[in-house]
């Protein structure tokens, strides 16, 4: 859809300079027929539309997505009596590429995507979460984790063609540098580029790797050692503001809801009870 829809934004993440992201509120509105250089991925939050696209009128229920092909002409008409929400990415083929080769293993052929609709549920959630978190300007790592893990599935799921997946080895010195690394620098901004390059794996391997040895991602083991320092912190009687920062968050905001959905109260609570902690005589 073009950047003119009322209530519309278009942007780059400061930490993902090959995606172009979309995110529009409005009622009714009719795009004109375009085509972008990008593969484009867009859900509509609310209400369903109507895509043309490929010579077919496409009747797109909400929270579906919808896969647009780089340089393929298509348009959309959205009708609706109430504000909804319409989230976009934008994947230059360069990204989409070395994902590819990364899921694979070798050198691979650009992927192409047969089917405009995907009716999935889970995958669709996933889109919507990784778009709200891109927006929310989380940490490098979080937005290109979650961003590789995302376009990986749409390859695997969705292509043509799709590579096979290698059986995982075992690369227990190489993810546990990588999860050393990650408690020595938890405040700091890291990238996945920097963890692959520690590990001497590809960013996909590293990712599956660490997961399935440590039960998480990286991205998520570092934002577990962030709330633990902050608690140790907290217990100091640092105010909230400066914990969030030397703690690597980008804003106390973002702070306080990983706290309250790691720790179960907010950063706040936690330091009132800590303060007044009932000593039992046994």
């Amino acid at each position: 859809m073009q950047a003119n829809l009322p209530r519309t934004k278009v942007w780059r993440s400061q930490y993902l300079k090959s995606i172009e992201l979309i995110h529009g509120v409005h009622q009714n509105y009719s795009s004109p027929l375009h085509f972008h250089e990008e593969l484009e991925l867009n859900i509509k939050q609310g209400d369903g539309w109507e895509f043309n696209y490929r010579g077919a009128i496409h009747n797109v229920p909400p929270d579906t997505l919808v896969v647009t092909q780089p340089g393929e002409a298509h348009q959309a008409d959205s009708k609706s009596e109430r504000d909804c929400t319409f989230r976009g990415l934008r994947i230059s083929m360069n990204l989409l590429q070395q994902v590819a080769t990364d899921v694979a293993g070798r050198d691979i052929e650009l992927p192409l995507f047969p089917i405009p609709i995907v009716r999935d549920r889970d995958f669709n959630t996933q889109f919507i979460r990784v778009h709200q978190a891109i927006e929310r300007s989380t940490s490098m790592l979080e937005q290109q984790t979650l961003t590789l893990d995302l376009l990986a599935q749409l390859i695997l799921r969705y292509a043509e063609n799709p590579p096979d997946l290698d059986k995982l080895g075992i690369e227990i010195q190489p993810v546990h540098r990588v999860r050393d690394y990650l408690e020595e620098h938890a405040d700091r901004e890291i990238s996945l580029e920097q963890l692959s390059q520690l590990a001497n794996l590809s960013p996909f391997h590293l990712n599956r790797s660490f997961s399935k040895t440590f039960g998480m991602p990286p991205h998520a083991y570092q934002i577990q050692m962030r709330i633990i320092q902050a608690k140790r912190l907290l217990r100091k009687e640092h105010s909230i503001e400066s914990v969030a920062l030397k703690t690597g968050f980008v804003s106390q905001s973002h702070f306080s809801s990983h706290f309250k959905r790691l720790v179960c109260v907010t950063p706040k609570q936690y330091i009132q009870d800590s303060k007044n902690v009932i000593n039992f005589d046994v």
